[in-house]
């Protein structure tokens, strides 16, 4: 076990390296487990009669494991979400919170003037902070597939408002 822990320290920084190239923001250390786990694995699967170098291998195997886990973890999302009127349900009950109100009164109303895509934009944005790219991991789609998502809504709530020319 001795020579993994070398192994661990030299290839940590190829780890984070994957980690930061498939864009993952949240929940790092979960995601650092699973890049460790691979390299384990990894070293104890690797041939050295094949003729490949490790780094390729641990590489390979690394960036494949955290794929099927950021896979894993977008499909779960999608399939356990509250749905659309249980989530109104929710919100119309607590209307203790006067800043949190406003926020869902805001987002009420873009309900109502957005398609699907342009309210997601809207959604992510507002309650999450989250930035095109990250909408575009998250959703599974294409950053210029959100830029359009963003540029329709934005049309729609000048429109909405009553300032159909103005640009900010």
């Amino acid at each position: 076990m001795q020579e993994f822990e070398v192994v661990l320290k030299s290839y940590e920084p190829m780890i984070y390296k994957i980690m930061r190239s498939l864009g993952i923001y949240r929940e790092k250390e979960e995601y650092y487990q699973v890049g460790v786990i691979a390299l384990w694995e990894a070293w104890e699967r690797y041939d050295e009669g094949l003729g490949k170098p490790f780094i390729s291998y641990a590489y390979a195997c690394v960036r494949g494991k955290l794929l099927n886990e950021l896979k894993r973890s977008i499909n779960y999302a999608e399939r356990w979400v509250v749905t659309e009127e249980e989530f109104w349900l929710l919100v119309a009950g607590d209307e203790t919170n006067d800043d949190s109100s406003v926020e869902f009164e805001f987002l009420r109303v873009c309900r109502g003037c957005l398609t699907e895509k342009q309210f997601k934009w809207v959604w992510y944005t507002l309650m999450y902070d989250h930035s095109i790219r990250e909408i575009a991991i998250k959703e599974g789609v294409s950053i210029s597939a959100v830029k359009q998502w963003r540029e329709g809504a934005r049309r729609s709530l000048r429109k909405k408002m009553g300032r159909e020319g103005t640009r900010h």
